[in-house]
């Protein structure tokens, strides 16, 4: 409980530290925008998941207490509501962002968005796979830039050698 503890603190203040690069911006970003800030505004949160990495493998893993993954989950969905309206709320001054209204509740939108950046950590942490902290912020941006559907079109599912072993092309 006191590593789980340890844990959370840190991660609350990365996630803190990394809302930063994100509050100097008045106009709606475009993709390509929020793609490069994903550089900057995972920084100290990807930091932290490094630094706990290998103790967090066990208490992330399947036969493990849900309890980390619940409060990771939580905190992240609470920074999320602090920046998320920032980067992508429609603000009627700047007309030529031309964004649509989304059929999508708030709420299921910050669990589709937080859960997809939350799985791809944890499924970092849990893996063998020994990509850079500067790949997985990569990996991460893509993810939150580009729908399911676009991120399948664009893979090359022939260039895997194990289809049970994912194959990466952001190794560094």
């Amino acid at each position: 409980m006191e590593i789980e503890g340890a844990i959370i603190t840190n991660l609350q203040e990365a996630l803190k530290e990394d809302r930063k690069c994100l509050t100097q911006h008045s106009s709606f970003p475009d993709k390509e925008e929020i793609f490069r800030l994903s550089q900057e505004s995972f920084a100290h949160t990807v930091q932290v998941c490094s630094d706990y990495r290998e103790v967090s493998r066990i208490l992330l893993s399947p036969n493990s207490d849900i309890n980390l993954l619940t409060q990771i989950k939580r905190i992240t969905y609470s920074e999320f509501m602090h920046w998320g309206k920032l980067l992508f709320y429609f603000n009627s001054q700047h007309p030529s962002t031309n964004v649509h209204p989304s059929p999508i509740p708030v709420d299921y939108l910050f669990e589709i968005y937080t859960g997809t950046l939350t799985n791809i950590i944890v499924h970092w942490v849990r893996s063998d796979d020994r990509i850079s902290t500067s790949a997985l912020r990569e990996i991460m941006g893509y993810a939150q830039t580009h729908s399911p559907v676009e991120l399948i079109y664009s893979t090359n599912f022939d260039e895997q050698a194990d289809p049970d072993q994912p194959s990466h092309h952001f190794n560094s």
